[in-house]
Formats: C-alpha cells, structure tokens, sequence
C-alpha cells in the first residue's frame, strides 16, 4: 500500500522554494505565458493561424503555423516543468531554462506524441463503455442523473488517464538517455496506487482556481449585462446566442483576461512546483517500480 502524501508540507516547501527562486517565479511565469499564450493569441487575433472548418485549399500556410506553435509551445513548456523541478530541488534556474527543452526537442515531441495517442485510445474505450452504460441505464435512471453520470464518468475518465502518464517529463529530464518511450512507461508504472494522492493534491488548489474563475465571470457579467437586458425585452431570441454565447466588446474581453493575471501568476507556479514536489516524493518510495531500460532491438 502506498504511504499517505504530506500535502500540507510539500505545498509549505514549493511555497519556500518559490519565493527563494531568482528570477521571481511570478517573472519568470510572466515571461512563459508571454511566449506561449501571447504568441498562439497574437497569431490568432491577427488570422495568420485561422484555420476554417472544414480546411480549405487555402489554409495550407495556416495549418503550417498552427502546427509550428503547437511544437512550440509544447517544448516551451517542458521548460517550463523544467524549472519548476529545478526550483523545488533549489538548483537556481532562470529563464534560459525554458529554452533548455529545445536541446532535446526531439524526444519532448515523441514522448508528448506517445502520450497523445495512449490517450485517444484510452479515451474511446472509456466512451465507448459510457455509452453502453448509457444504453443499460436508459429508462432506469431520470434523464438528469443519467446525463450527471456520464459526464462525471468522462471527466474522472480522462482525469485517471491523464494521470497515468504526468511523470513522464519529470523522468525524461532525469534521464533523456532512457528515452521518452520508457519515461512513459515508468510513469505509469510509478503512478500505480498514487492517483488518489495526486486528485486530492489537485483539489487542495480548487479554491484558487474558482477564485480565478469568479474574477473573470464578474467581468463577463458587467460588460454582458446590457446585451442580457434587451435579450430579455425583446420579442424574439436569436437561437445563435445559445451556441456562441452573448458577444462582447473586445476591451471587455481583455480586461476579463487581464484580471486573472495576478492570481494566475500566483497558482500556476504554486501548482507546477507542487507537482514537481510530489514527482521528487515518487523518488523516494522504498517500492519504487524498476527503472526501464530503452530497448535497443534483440539480443544478437
């Protein structure tokens, strides 16, 4: 059995390490979302990475650069993790260490590639036994409660997917010469009786991202409010809000954006270092799985 996870201490050390960290995390976090969020928006906003549904002929230079932002933005944020687990073991990093995941891009991109596709499978399997639970509980269960269970059954669903494989960066970075197929799946082998820890390492952060959540829907709702009262005296409704949602004016958009940056440069550090932390506690179980060996083909 797996021992219990201190999380109140190792929350209280990913908080110590962060405000000894040089450049200040809340800096360093600034400049990564600059680079990664401000970038992907940018290319966005200006339409140089707008791609039409269904693609047409013409979104051949499109596709290439969402595609090209998409590597991107993975690789910067391997760095990212990067950094965090440096912070937590107190080794300095700075800010050349979002970059330092560009030297072995290559196998950051087959390990992210590798979990994608696991993912997917895991994924449709998981749909495919939600719908016959769907089909088993039809007429038994209220339409509401059924709709409650798949939709919970989804999201725990991809959440115990996603946790199999969150150890496989830390892993790479300790030993890249393993290769991102066996980070992979020592990760999974890792994670085995851990998950439960993990969830309620997560959930310990609920507060601060509903926090997050309540700053950016008190904005929405000033600058959507005028809308949401002529919809309600006129006459007829135009059943496109249902789908995109009341529009709003752009600088309402980016004040709503704006006004979760403070504790998003807050949380996000204090979640990255956490697990960072919590990936350091994995090291030291005395149960630890073997480490895998990459493997190099039959013995000849």
């Amino acid at each position: 059995m797996p021992m219990e996870l201190d999380r109140r201490e190792l929350k209280r050390q990913a908080r110590a390490r962060m405000r000894a960290a040089d450049p200040p995390f809340w800096l360093l976090t600034l400049v990564f979302l600059l680079l990664t969020t401000g970038v992907s928006s940018a290319a966005n906003w200006s339409g140089a990475a707008y791609l039409s549904l269904p693609p047409g002929p013409g979104d051949t230079v499109p596709l290439f650069l969402a595609l090209l932002i998409l590597l991107y933005t993975t690789v910067l944020g391997f760095g990212y993790q990067l950094w965090a687990l440096d912070t937590f073991r107190q080794r300095g990093a700075g800010f050349g260490t979002l970059i330092d995941g560009f030297s072995m891009a290559g196998r950051v991109l087959l390990m992210e590639l590798n979990i994608f596709l696991c993912t997917l499978c895991w994924g449709v399997a998981i749909v495919m036994g939600l719908a016959l639970l769907a089909q088993l509980l039809w007429g038994v269960l209220p339409p509401l409660a059924l709709a409650l269970v798949i939709y919970g059954g989804s999201l725990l669903g991809m959440l115990w997917i996603s946790y199999r494989y969150i150890l496989s960066p830390y892993l790479l970075m300790d030993h890249p010469e393993r290769g991102p197929f066996a980070a992979v799946r020592e990760s999974v082998a890792r994670m085995r009786g851990w998950k439960w820890q993990l969830f309620k390492l997560d959930l310990s952060f609920l507060g601060w991202h509903l926090l997050n959540f309540l700053l950016n829907a008190a904005v929405t709702a000033v600058f959507a409010l005028p809308t949401l009262m002529e919809i309600l005296q006129s006459q007829s409704v135009d059943p496109n809000l249902f789908l995109s949602g009341v529009p709003l004016p752009w600088y309402g958009l980016l004040l709503a954006t704006l006004i979760q940056v403070p504790v998003t440069l807050w949380l996000k550090p204090y979640q990255a270092v956490a697990h960072a932390g919590f990936y350091q506690a994995m090291l030291q179980r005395q149960d630890a799985p073997p480490v895998w060996e990459p493997y190099d083909g039959p013995e000849t």
